[in-house]
């Protein structure tokens, strides 16, 4: 009886198949991709905003939401620190600035203009929207010759593997260190 029973249960269970995130294809730039993606966005018309919104993302691990969301009176300029406000049930926080990217904010913050409470604006003052961001990524991924479609996420993405490569806990690796391959 229990043998018959458990034959129409092994019946009657479908089994999911997931498919791969991305069609299974590579989400992560390799360190050299990266390189050539903020050499490329370096040399855009707003270069120096460009390379910030790269940096930034990829330093702190942001969305695309949370990037476009983040304003000049989340940065703490006396302790050195941002308050990131994460999406989709990650746990909001307050980062670390690296010198290089504290620097390059209070640049971007002098150069605004017009002064918005958005860090990082459009030519006409305005919160960067998420199609103009992945447009301006994406145009410098074929400017540096990468050969697939690249995305702000895939940043993000390249920020994870790092971390996860670091053999580290995520939260505590100093990702810069982790991106130069050092421990």
């Amino acid at each position: 009886m229990i043998a018959r029973q458990l034959k129409s249960v092994k019946q009657a269970v479908k089994w999911k198949v997931k498919r791969k995130p991305y069609g299974g294809k590579r989400q992560a730039l390799t360190q050299d991709e990266l390189d050539r993606l903020f050499a490329a966005l370096k040399g855009n018309r707003h270069g120096h905003r460009d390379y910030m919104v790269a940096l930034v993302t990829f330093l702190h691990g942001l969305r695309v939401s949370e990037l476009i969301d983040l304003r000049w009176d989340d940065i703490d300029w006396r302790k050195g620190t941002i308050a990131i406000r994460r999406l989709k049930g990650s746990i909001d926080g307050t980062h670390y600035l690296e010198r290089d990217e504290a620097i390059g904010l209070k640049r971007l913050q002098r150069e605004q203009e017009p002064r918005r409470p958005h860090i990082f604006t459009s030519e006409r003052g305005e919160a960067f929207s998420r199609f103009a961001i992945n447009k301006m990524i994406a145009t410098a991924g074929i400017k540096a010759k990468i050969t697939w479609p690249v995305h702000l996420h895939c940043v993000r993405h390249t920020t994870g593997t790092i971390q996860a490569n670091g053999g580290m806990d995520a939260w505590r690796l100093p990702l810069k260190d982790a991106w130069r391959g050092k421990r």
